[in-house]
């Protein structure tokens, strides 16, 4: 299965009168503006995504949402408590082995939990690059050997391919 692991665009992070908690956090239009490059530069990579599993935390949804749009995808947007902050990479697991018929999955959340299931996930163990907002990366995911292997990362600073 193709494993893409996204985190969120960029969001606030600052108080507001609404915004008093980091749930409640939105993106910037900056954050906004990077998710969107970044898809569509890699959305040929996502084409015929089957589910995408997104954190409940509303810059997580608005991420989900704009890659969604992006690649044109057909089916609803699934919110996932397994993707909040907290979760562990073993909750996340099930949720994959749950999802094991689908080809794709776009899973949408969080650092330091993104980086963490990287190494999980894949044969990737020593991480060389930090999992920027609006990161991407792709793992070869066999569910029966739960294991997979890192495919790449695709870093949206520098718009390239990290293998």
């Amino acid at each position: 299965m193709k494993l893409f692991l996204i985190r969120h665009g960029e969001a606030i992070d600052y108080e507001t009168e609404s915004v008093k908690t980091d749930g409640l956090r939105f993106m910037t239009p900056k954050g906004r503006k990077i998710s969107r490059d970044v898809f569509k530069k890699i959305k040929e990579e996502m084409r015929g995504l089957d589910i995408i599993f997104t954190s409940p935390l509303i810059r997580a949804v608005q991420t989900a949402e704009i890659l969604a749009n992006v690649i044109r995808f057909e089916n609803d947007v699934e919110v996932a408590g397994e993707l909040v902050v907290s979760s562990t990479s073993a909750k996340v697991l099930e949720l994959v082995k749950r999802n094991s018929k689908n080809e794709s999955i776009a899973l949408i959340g969080h650092e330091p939990m993104l980086g963490e299931l990287v190494t999980f996930l894949s044969d990737r163990k020593n991480l060389n690059f930090s999992f920027k907002k609006s990161g991407v990366c792709l793992i070869d995911f066999d569910c029966k050997k739960e294991t997979g292997n890192f495919i790449w990362y695709f870093d949206p600073k520098n718009h390239e391919y990290i293998k």
